[in-house]
Parts: C-alpha cells; structure tokens; sequence
C-alpha cells in the first residue's frame, strides 16, 4: 500500500489564497517590491552594470523589466514571506479585519 501525498499547491494557488486571507495588502506589498527591485536594476544598470543578455541592446529601463523577470521567483517569495508580517503591524491588522468581508469570496 502506498500513501500517496496531497500534492503541493501551484503558485498560482498559494497566491489566490494569500489575496483571500490579505486582499489589498498582498498586491500592495507585490507592486511595491517589484518596483524596488526594477528602479535597484535601472540603477545599477545606469552605475555601469552590463547585463550580458538581449536586453543590454535595449534601453535601460527595457534591460531592467528584463532583470526584474529573472529574478521573479525571489520578489513572490519575498512577497509571501513579508505580507503576513506587515500584516501584524497594529493599524495594517485593524484595516484587514474591518475589511476582510470585501475581498472574501
């Protein structure tokens, strides 16, 4: 007899389910991490950073969206890392919970 294991939600479920549970604040923290990190590539790009891609014949900001794609994985980790800690922050959890009913489906 072999168990088998439930099998491991896709990323796309874990963050619908972050939405439900945060609503605004997952997409608020998401957005505000991408552009950290796109305006930390253009920056770097424009301080003599050479991408060594098809983006390096682009413009910069064209050569940071790139970089900012690579590292995708990182920035929705970070977001399901962090959105539940700055959701402890006593005036995030109090607008969470007078409108959770809004975003509850």
């Amino acid at each position: 007899m072999s168990v088998l294991k439930p099998a491991k939600p896709t990323l796309m479920a874990r963050f619908k389910t972050l939405m439900l549970e945060y609503g605004p604040l997952a997409l608020v923290t998401n957005y505000v991490i991408f552009g950290l990190v796109l305006v930390g590539f253009y920056f770097a790009i424009k301080l003599g950073f050479q991408p060594d891609s098809a983006g390096e014949k682009a413009g910069s900001w064209a050569a940071a969206y790139a970089a900012s794609q690579v590292v995708k994985p990182l920035r929705l980790a970070a977001v399901f890392v962090l959105t539940p800690l700055i959701a402890r922050i006593p005036p995030v959890a109090r607008f969470i919970e007078r409108n959770k009913h809004k975003w509850s489906f």
